[in-house]
Protein backbone atom coordinates (compact mmCIF):
# COMPACT_ATOMS: atom_id res chain seq x y z
CA UNK A 1 0.00 0.00 0.00
CA UNK A 2 2.80 2.72 0.76
CA UNK A 3 4.18 2.09 -2.91
CA UNK A 4 0.98 3.26 -4.51
CA UNK A 5 0.97 6.01 -2.33
CA UNK A 6 4.30 6.90 -3.38
CA UNK A 7 3.76 6.78 -6.78
CA UNK A 8 0.28 8.98 -6.61
CA UNK A 9 2.80 11.44 -4.50
CA UNK A 10 4.75 11.49 -7.64
CA UNK A 11 1.81 12.25 -9.78
CA UNK A 12 0.18 14.61 -7.36
CA UNK A 13 1.74 18.10 -8.78
CA UNK A 14 3.66 19.11 -5.86
CA UNK A 15 2.32 22.18 -3.98
CA UNK A 16 4.72 25.13 -3.99
CA UNK A 17 6.46 25.88 -0.50
CA UNK A 18 8.65 28.56 -1.46
CA UNK A 19 11.45 26.43 -1.77
CA UNK A 20 13.05 25.56 -5.33
CA UNK A 21 13.46 22.16 -5.78
CA UNK A 22 16.49 20.77 -7.63
CA UNK A 23 16.08 20.77 -11.30
CA UNK A 24 16.12 16.70 -12.80
CA UNK A 25 18.69 15.84 -15.69
CA UNK A 26 17.30 15.62 -19.03
CA UNK A 27 16.60 11.85 -19.96
CA UNK A 28 19.34 10.60 -22.51
CA UNK A 29 17.54 9.65 -25.56
CA UNK A 30 19.99 6.22 -26.61
CA UNK A 31 20.25 5.63 -30.31
CA UNK A 32 17.77 4.53 -32.29
CA UNK A 33 15.74 5.96 -29.76
CA UNK A 34 13.56 9.24 -30.28
CA UNK A 35 13.00 11.20 -26.84
CA UNK A 36 10.21 13.16 -26.71
CA UNK A 37 7.55 14.03 -28.91
CA UNK A 38 8.66 13.93 -32.60
CA UNK A 39 9.65 17.29 -34.04
CA UNK A 40 9.44 17.49 -37.63
CA UNK A 41 13.35 17.86 -39.04
CA UNK A 42 14.07 21.98 -39.93
CA UNK A 43 13.57 22.66 -43.60
CA UNK A 44 17.24 22.04 -45.61
CA UNK A 45 19.56 25.29 -46.71
CA UNK A 46 18.80 25.96 -50.33
CA UNK A 47 22.20 25.53 -52.07
CA UNK A 48 22.57 28.90 -53.58
CA UNK A 49 25.42 30.78 -54.94
CA UNK A 50 27.22 33.68 -52.83
CA UNK A 51 26.01 37.10 -53.63
CA UNK A 52 28.62 39.70 -54.40
CA UNK A 53 28.34 42.92 -52.67
CA UNK A 54 27.45 45.92 -54.98
CA UNK A 55 30.54 47.47 -56.33
CA UNK A 56 30.83 50.82 -54.81
CA UNK A 57 30.26 54.11 -56.95
CA UNK A 58 32.09 56.83 -57.64
CA UNK A 59 31.69 60.19 -59.02
CA UNK A 60 31.82 60.58 -62.75
CA UNK A 61 32.92 64.15 -63.38
CA UNK A 62 32.56 64.71 -66.83
CA UNK A 63 31.42 67.41 -69.17
CA UNK A 64 28.72 66.90 -72.14
CA UNK A 65 27.19 68.32 -74.63
CA UNK A 66 23.71 70.15 -73.68
CA UNK A 67 21.91 68.64 -76.83
CA UNK A 68 23.33 65.32 -75.30
CA UNK A 69 22.87 65.78 -71.68
CA UNK A 70 19.09 66.18 -72.93
CA UNK A 71 19.24 63.07 -74.91
CA UNK A 72 20.29 61.57 -71.56
CA UNK A 73 17.70 62.55 -69.62
CA UNK A 74 14.88 62.36 -72.33
CA UNK A 75 15.56 58.51 -72.37
CA UNK A 76 15.57 57.96 -68.70
CA UNK A 77 12.24 59.79 -68.84
CA UNK A 78 11.07 57.69 -71.47
CA UNK A 79 11.87 54.91 -69.34
CA UNK A 80 10.44 55.89 -66.41
CA UNK A 81 7.08 56.73 -67.77
CA UNK A 82 6.75 52.88 -68.64
CA UNK A 83 6.73 52.47 -64.81
CA UNK A 84 10.66 52.01 -64.17
CA UNK A 85 12.13 53.33 -61.65
CA UNK A 86 15.69 53.51 -63.97
CA UNK A 87 18.05 56.69 -62.93
CA UNK A 88 20.75 58.67 -65.38
CA UNK A 89 23.15 56.69 -63.85
CA UNK A 90 21.97 53.31 -64.40
CA UNK A 91 21.43 54.22 -67.75
CA UNK A 92 25.25 55.14 -68.29
CA UNK A 93 25.91 52.11 -66.43
CA UNK A 94 24.60 49.90 -69.15
CA UNK A 95 26.15 52.20 -71.94
CA UNK A 96 29.53 50.99 -69.98
CA UNK A 97 28.78 47.77 -69.76
CA UNK A 98 27.79 47.43 -73.53
CA UNK A 99 30.58 49.52 -74.58
CA UNK A 100 32.79 47.28 -72.59
CA UNK A 101 31.44 43.81 -73.72
CA UNK A 102 30.41 44.47 -77.42
CA UNK A 103 33.57 44.23 -79.86
CA UNK A 104 31.39 45.72 -82.86
CA UNK A 105 29.90 48.60 -79.92
CA UNK A 106 33.62 49.15 -79.82
CA UNK A 107 34.66 49.39 -83.61
CA UNK A 108 31.70 51.38 -84.12
CA UNK A 109 32.66 53.88 -81.35
CA UNK A 110 36.40 53.68 -82.40
CA UNK A 111 35.04 54.85 -86.28
CA UNK A 112 33.29 57.51 -84.86
CA UNK A 113 35.75 58.92 -83.00
CA UNK A 114 38.38 58.69 -85.63
CA UNK A 115 35.96 60.53 -87.82
CA UNK A 116 35.23 63.33 -85.57
CA UNK A 117 38.97 63.37 -84.58
CA UNK A 118 40.65 64.43 -88.28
Amino acid sequence: MSSIRKMMGQAEPEQETGTTRAARPAPVARPGEQSGPSVPDAPRRLNLPPVAPPEERKPLSTRVKPSLKKVLEDYTKEIRDAGFNATQEMVLDVLLRELRDSDELRERVASVLVTELK
